[in-house]
């Protein structure tokens, strides 16, 4: 049952325009909303909101039968929002956007003959997007520009770990105790670097070059110093660029980042989410600020490009705390600084939580003035953000991520290895290949699915 009183004569549209009336929850005040379409030589709708009705109008879409339904269902969700945004007094960062990747609208644009700096209008005119988040784009559009081309036989290949000490309440990414009696770590390395060898000689037979390499999680850094440079010398891939997420300070000593180092890695991520010990006690992270600072002047001293990951939004935490968070993250000068904002996700501890915190939009913009000196690079959303904001990577001038970019923009394939990791190829259509998320089916089934994963990559696999 819908937590809204809401009713439509277009039911393939309903879940979308749900989507949209989602975006305006925290002024939902119980009003009734209905959604009336028509369309003769024109598109037409009546949306009303309690006892107040507005009617819309269009001209009707051309060409093949999904871009009509994309034109339609942008017209519908337009309408719900300017009827809703009308109702409540109220005008939404992102307007009438609910999905996760604003920059491909952006694109889309482009190859529709539109120039770089008409992106901004164009997001604010159609989609009602504030001119603040549309200029964002445009300048992430714009520093994304030299990381794009000639990516013709590139791949980026992501290793899975998916082990951690402990779970932040807002985590979703299922994982496995390292420290349980039955964890079974020695094996789960094992299979991986025999699965990291077989996809790394696909790349190779096949004629594709790593573009960059990324081992996420879970927390990585939680692997010994063998279990590190076993996977390090298994991926082999020094002069590209080389990811490691070191999510926890606490887990992160000067030999692991040794073993980083001479394995070839090239950036860290290091993520003290906020510098407020109380908050990482609530949060149900196991490390002080002080830790932090240790773990992350022991990994500039190698000479890393280390990245930080800090949240707005988190509990009970005003402005204040995040101002302190982002002038301490600021003044260590890291190569890039990622700014979250809170989301609820399932099978996250914050799954059956209402989030809020007033000064969300006022945290994301002190940070947005404060890194003047930093270029935003690139951007996604979620649903069930707080105040219906986003997530901007910010980068030093020419050192940007080229996984982030490049997977958040889906511009090459990505090979990936481990439990719980999923591959996906580029195409007419995107096709993905997920891997069991259970360690222990990862196991017992690793041959089998070895095989499958390898008929995907060379198209001999039905493709999901």
């Amino acid at each position: 049952m819908s937590e809204f009183d809401f009713s439509s004569n277009v039911g393939k549209f309903e879940p979308d325009l749900l989507d949209e009336l989602r975006l305006f929850t925290s002024f939902y005040n119980g009003a009734a909303v209905r959604v009336d379409f028509h369309e003769s030589n024109e598109l037409r709708a009546r949306v009303s909101v309690g006892d107040c009705a507005k009617d819309f109008t269009s001209e009707s879409p051309e060409g093949d039968a999904l871009e009509i339904k994309r034109m339609t269902k942008r017209f519908l969700k337009l309408a719900l929002y300017d009827a809703l945004s009308d109702y409540y007094g109220v005008e939404l960062p992102w307007g009438s956007l609910t999905g996760v990747r604003p920059t491909r609208l952006a694109y889309d644009y482009l190859l529709r003959g539109g120039s770089r700096d008409g992106i901004s209008p164009y997001l604010q005119n159609t989609f009602r997007v504030r001119k603040k988040q549309a200029d964002v784009i445009e300048k992430i559009i714009n520093v994304q520009q030299p990381y794009i081309k000639d990516l013709g036989n590139k791949v980026n290949l992501y290793v899975h770990v998916p082990y951690c000490d402990g779970r932040c309440i807002y985590c979703s990414f299922p994982s496995a105790d390292v420290n349980a009696k039955n964890s079974r770590l020695d094996e789960y390395i094992d299979a991986l670097i025999k699965e990291i060898g077989a996809v790394k000689k696909f790349i190779s037979e096949s004629g594709r070059q790593i573009l960059s390499v990324y081992i996420g999680g879970g927390t990585p850094s939680v692997l010994s110093y063998g279990d590190i440079r076993r996977l390090s010398d298994a991926i082999d891939v020094h002069g590209a660029e080389f990811t490691f997420e070191a999510g926890r300070p606490d887990s992160i000593t000067v030999d692991k980042l040794k073993a980083m180092w001479d394995g070839g890695v090239t950036r860290v991520c290091i993520n003290p989410q906020t510098l407020n010990d109380v908050t990482l006690q609530k949060i149900g992270r196991r490390h002080t600020a002080a830790q932090f600072f240790e773990a992350y002047e022991a990994a500039a001293d190698y000479g890393f490009d280390i990245n930080t990951d800090i949240i707005a939004g988190l509990a009970d935490e005003r402005l204040d705390d995040f101002v302190n968070t982002v002038d301490g993250i600021y003044d260590l000068c890291p190569a890039n600084i990622t700014v979250h904002t809170l989301s609820r996700k399932r099978g996250s501890g914050l799954a059956d939580s209402v989030l809020y915190c007033a000064e969300a939009e006022k945290m994301t913009g002190y940070a947005a003035d404060k890194l003047k000196a930093y270029e935003p690079y690139y951007l996604y959303r979620q649903k069930n953000m707080v105040g219906n904001l986003e997530n901007v990577g910010y980068s030093i001038k020419d050192r940007e991520c080229i996984n982030n970019i490049t997977v958040m923009e889906e511009l090459v394939p990505v090979y990936a290895c481990g439990a719980g990791s999923i591959s996906k190829l580029l195409g007419g259509a995107i096709s993905r290949h997920a891997s069991p998320k259970d360690v222990g089916l990862y196991l017992s089934e690793f041959d089998e699915r070895l095989e499958q994963k390898l008929k995907f990559f060379s198209g001999k696999e039905s493709r999901v």
